[in-house]
């Protein structure tokens, strides 16, 4: 997967497993790649899944750059959670374009999953 988002990695892959068909591991040490669109991403040997702790609500649109400068702007303020108040200035900006609408689904689904 990392090889199909990044082709410059050139990382090691191993064949799918004929009986469980799902690709075999072989990732041996946690790694952070910068791609080259912005952003990194982390591979993990054997993780499934990524989750944050210690993160609280109102904290967590402070993790999202695009939505920093705009945390406070709502029209209620820091008590806005983004996703459903009226007023909210991360929403609007998702409707001018200045977010990613897939991005700003990504923090809806760790608020909900919080």
């Amino acid at each position: 997967l990392l090889n199909a988002i990044e082709p410059g990695l050139g990382l090691r892959v191993n064949e799918v497993s004929s009986v469980t068909g799902k690709g075999k591991h072989t990732t041996t040490h946690l790694e952070m790649f910068s791609l080259n669109f912005g952003g990194d991403i982390v591979d993990t040997p054997g993780i499934r899944e990524f989750g944050l702790w210690d993160v609280e609500d109102e904290d967590l649109a402070l993790f999202f750059p695009e939505m920093r400068p705009l945390v406070g702007k709502c029209k209620f303020g820091l008590d806005c959670a983004h996703n459903e108040e009226p007023g909210c200035a991360i929403r609007k900006a998702v409707t001018a374009g200045e977010i990613s609408p897939n991005r700003y689904q990504s923090y809806i689904r760790l608020l909900v999953d919080a």
